[in-house]
């Protein structure tokens, strides 16, 4: 028992190790979408939850690398786009496509002080940037639910171990 309370901590785990800890947990599959300058940006990201329900509050995660971290922050709005099933290449469009051509072809639409939903997409929020803090190496910002439509639900895209996955049947 006293080799256990004199034994030095564990090493911190490295980034591929954590990497993959964290992915052994399945996440839904979203498009971030805000405005830079007037036109509809946005990127995906798995990194989203739930927060709160009164006040309705949600968070996201972007890397600081990511070039939409400077305009959600000024814009002061943002839309998480949930991503059905069959939302693969939309999700693949929004994580790698050149950013002057995520929005080619994608049909959206957006209310007066919100952001661009996806008409692909099956579950939209808006929010309201609430409070935006850095965490490590990336950038942590806390919405406030403005509105929700949810009109279509279906099934969510599933990020599992580095790849896409679905829900299994119960049938």
């Amino acid at each position: 028992m006293a080799d256990q309370l004199t034994a030095a901590p564990p090493a911190e785990p490295t980034a591929a190790e954590w990497r993959a800890a964290m992915g052994g947990f399945p996440s839904g599959v979203t498009v971030v979408t805000s405005w830079r300058n007037g036109a509809p940006i946005g990127s995906t990201i798995s990194a989203f939850t739930s927060v709160s329900l009164k006040p309705p509050l949600l968070l996201i995660c972007l890397d600081l690398s990511n070039p939409y971290c400077g305009p959600i922050a000024k814009c002061g709005v943002f839309g998480v786009n949930i991503l059905a099933h069959d939302g693969q290449d939309l999700a693949k469009r929004f994580a790698f496509a050149p950013e002057d051509k995520r929005f080619d072809g994608q049909a959206f639409r957006h209310v007066e002080g919100g952001a661009p939903r996806l008409d692909a997409a099956s579950v939209f929020i808006d929010c309201a940037v609430h409070s935006i803090s850095t965490a490590g190496d990336h950038l942590v910002v806390l919405g406030r639910g403005l509105r929700t439509d949810h009109r279509a639900p279906r099934a969510p895209l599933l990020h599992y171990r580095g790849a896409f996955a679905a829900l299994a049947s119960n049938g």
